[in-house]
């Protein structure tokens, strides 16, 4: 009997060891993959390796968060400014209402990120919340954008920038009123909903 016993107490050990084990695995977090900045200065997040198999023209993410509710929307053109460009990945992501990307603050690793893919006539919409800029320093409050598709690398646009932010330099509102609008600023108005809500039509180089 002490030998039946002790084989089911070691039996059982093993069991509890390789459920735990199997716990902590799948507990482990999978950070991004990320590639090299096109500037040459570090890395970025690579959303391409990393897209949902299938990606809508709208999308909501970060139900829940705190934080005031944003939704951007525009259209993306192709490089004659005329034409809707079709089929564009947006991959978007940013900080949390505190200015961190997440627990260790790994701006490769975003935890608030998401897909869109622009519908036939070059529209795309995103709903999440407005970010804060980094503590302590002077960076303009951000949410990043790659654009992608089958025949298009990824690359890094300007960030979506919110107009009256106090980081924002008189020589960029000048650079970027210029481009009309295709401005990187964008106009937040709040609606009756709670809201805040911006367009920012987007021109793909030639």
């Amino acid at each position: 009997m002490k030998t039946i016993a002790h084989n089911f107490s070691v039996s059982m050990i093993f069991v509890l060891t390789l459920l735990f084990s199997s716990l902590v695995s799948h507990g482990q977090h999978q950070k991004m993959p990320k590639v090299k900045n096109p500037s040459g200065q570090g890395f970025i997040p690579c959303g391409s390796c990393e897209q949902p198999s299938s990606i809508a023209a709208e999308t909501t993410i970060s139900l829940g968060e705190k934080g005031d509710r944003l939704a951007i929307s525009g259209t993306v053109f192709k490089a004659d400014g005329k034409t809707p460009a079709n089929g564009i990945i947006l991959f978007f992501y940013h900080t949390d209402a505190t200015g961190h990307y997440n627990t260790e603050d790994d701006p490769n690793d975003p935890r608030l990120k998401g897909w869109v893919k622009t519908d036939t006539n070059g529209h795309y919409k995103f709903t999440t919340i407005k970010p804060a800029p980094y503590p302590q320093r002077s960076v303009p409050a951000h949410i990043h954008v790659h654009l992608f598709n089958k025949d298009l690398p990824e690359n890094w646009i300007d960030d979506f920038w919110f107009m009256g932010d106090p980081f924002i330099k008189d020589s960029d509102k000048i650079e970027f009123e210029s481009r009309g609008d295709f401005s990187p600023i964008v106009r937040l108005t709040k609606g009756d909903d709670g809201v805040l809500k911006g367009t920012r039509n987007i021109l793909l180089k030639k």
